[in-house]
């Protein structure tokens, strides 16, 4: 009788330790940053946004400002006064040795036949016109601005020759002045009124002629 023998066949699986597409459980995951990358990046995005700034930026515009003129007739001749209010550019290619320079100090002037409350009641124009039997005063108003604590003199010129001079003390930045001159029939008719300070500067300066009829 023959000896009946067992097969035993032996299958070996993989464990998990050793299975390649397992991933072990104490495995770590490490990022890297591409340093490099990034700063370039940041770079770009500031140049990027600094181009859209300058695009964008409004442009400053130069303002002129117009001076206020004041104007006065002498023998049918215009005579432009700048008023102080006014802001003129300075311009070195600009030829200005026939311009009017800017009186900072004055505000306004004019001849009045009266002063009322320290303004003028009207303004008159030239050339005055009298009457050679009676005698007649007129007043010459001017308004001044900055000028406080400085003394001014109101000059009366007839042909050249100083006839009258008023002396005033400025007390405040704005300061409102006037000074009254009398007329009467002579054949010489050309005054000159002015307001000059301490050191003789010339601050306004009105030449007019008078007509006795």
């Amino acid at each position: 009788m023959d000896d009946k023998k067992n097969i035993v066949i032996k299958v070996k699986y993989p464990t998990s330790a050793t299975n390649e597409f397992d991933t072990p459980s104490n495995a770590k995951i490490i990022t890297q940053w591409n340093i490099k990358r990034i700063v370039i990046f940041f770079v770009g995005l500031i140049f990027f946004v600094g181009i859209l700034t300058y695009l964008f930026k409004p442009k400053s515009e130069n303002t002129v400002i117009q001076p206020e003129i004041t104007v006065s007739r002498n023998d049918n001749k215009v005579i432009e006064t700048p008023r102080a209010t006014a802001t003129i550019p300075t311009n070195t290619n600009t030829d200005t040795s026939n311009s009017i320079p800017v009186q900072k100090e004055l505000v306004r002037s004019l001849f009045t036949s009266k002063v009322i409350n320290n303004e003028p009641a009207d303004s008159l124009e030239l050339p005055l016109k009298f009457n050679k039997n009676s005698p007649t005063s007129i007043y010459y108003f001017a308004e001044l601005n900055a000028m406080k604590d400085k003394t001014i003199y109101h000059e009366w010129l007839l042909e050249g020759k100083l006839i009258t001079r008023k002396k005033v003390h400025i007390s405040d930045d704005t300061w409102r002045t006037s000074s009254r001159q009398f007329f009467s029939d002579s054949l010489k008719t050309h005054w000159i009124v002015r307001i000059v300070d301490e050191s003789g500067h010339v601050l306004n300066e009105l030449p007019f002629n008078v007509t006795y009829e």
